[in-house]
């Protein structure tokens, strides 16, 4: 069958959240096809999509991306053939990757049959929030996004984030941050919930839907309380954070730069395996010499939103509109190149 390559690698890549990078369930780092849809699953996200090729079977997924990606045919030609899936492109060109016949893979999860409008602000929320959920497994709360009716927050004991906005759910939940990370990308618009999911639907018919969990997640209420001094955060430091991050984001689980503040300046700092970057701003600050770590994405979000604070002794807060951000302050020096 013939079809467009770009429609077709456009429908899958939107379903790679249910992927398992390592496969810890049997064809959980497959493409599975089956009427008319691709489907993944990873035991936590489970997403399904219509898709543009009439097979059945599991594919594995990174040789067939990475195949499609790397062609630049406008059609390309797909068929099956003595257990592979076969690309054709042109009349010079073709590849064939493993293909099991047999789906052992679950994708027949409980699907909801009402559907709720969420608000058009919830990928911006979940997009500020997700960056502060932690990453220490022993903790297991505290590595999720907590969504209740009036707001979304995350914790990871030494920052939060909370964005007010109404969420259609029956009863407060837990998603794993990284399972909902991914829908700040996929213009969801729709959610619902079953026994053990949460479903999230997009207007071209993606359907993601996260394991959700219903353990206690403690009352962050008493950290948004922050009485100090007014400073303004300058506007130069979203800037700062996007070249900090180039060596940041070298490691994914300290993704974070350093800000320190003095009297007078504030200075952003991110180090990396290959390198570092620095850079000090004019600052309205006038206390004692403090210091906090935050994602540099999350740095470029409150400082593009909202650049003033309050900055009490050991707790820095900024009031972003719909979203209030606190991180806890340490007054020890911190090692710069001035």
């Amino acid at each position: 069958m013939r079809v467009k390559r770009e429609d077709l690698l456009r429908q899958l890549e939107s379903v790679q959240p249910g992927l398992s990078p390592k496969e810890i369930i049997e064809q959980s780092s497959s493409f599975v096809f089956k009427d008319g849809y691709v489907h993944t699953y990873n035991d936590e996200v489970a997403c399904k999509q219509k898709v543009s090729v009439n097979l059945h079977g599991a594919v594995q997924a990174k040789p067939l991306l990475e195949v499609l990606r790397k062609l630049n045919d406008d059609e390309i030609t797909i068929e099956t053939k003595d257990s592979e899936l076969v690309v054709k492109a042109g009349k010079r060109r073709s590849t064939g990757i493993r293909m099991d016949n047999e789906i052992v893979l679950t994708i027949d999860i409980d699907m909801p049959k009402k559907w709720k409008s969420l608000p058009d602000d919830f990928s911006d929320a979940v997009g500020i929030v997700q960056h502060c959920a932690g990453k220490d497994a022993s903790k297991f709360a505290l590595t999720c996004v907590h969504i209740s009716e009036d707001f979304i927050e995350a914790c990871d004991n030494a920052q939060m984030t909370r964005f007010n906005t109404s969420i259609p759910v029956k009863k407060d939940c837990l998603i794993r941050r990284d399972s909902i990370k991914h829908l700040t990308a996929l213009d969801m618009s729709e959610i619902a919930e079953s026994d053990d999911w949460i479903h999230f639907r997009n207007p071209s018919g993606l359907i993601m839907s996260c394991r959700r969990f219903m353990e206690k997640y403690e009352k962050l209420d008493p950290f948004l309380k922050v009485k100090g001094e007014k400073a303004t955060l300058p506007k130069g430091l979203a800037e700062a954070a996007d070249i900090a991050q180039v060596f940041t984001q070298e490691d994914a689980d300290h993704d974070e730069v350093s800000v320190v503040l003095k009297k007078g300046k504030i200075t952003i700092r991110g180090e990396g395996v290959s390198g570092w970057f620095q850079e000090t701003a004019k600052s309205t600050y006038k206390g004692k010499n403090l210091q906090f770590l935050i994602s540099p994405k999350l740095l470029i979000e409150i400082t593009s939103k909202h650049n003033d604070c309050i900055i009490a002794k050991e707790a820095l807060r900024v009031d972003g509109g719909k979203f209030t951000y606190v991180t806890s302050l340490s007054q020890e020096k911190e090692k710069t190149d001035d």
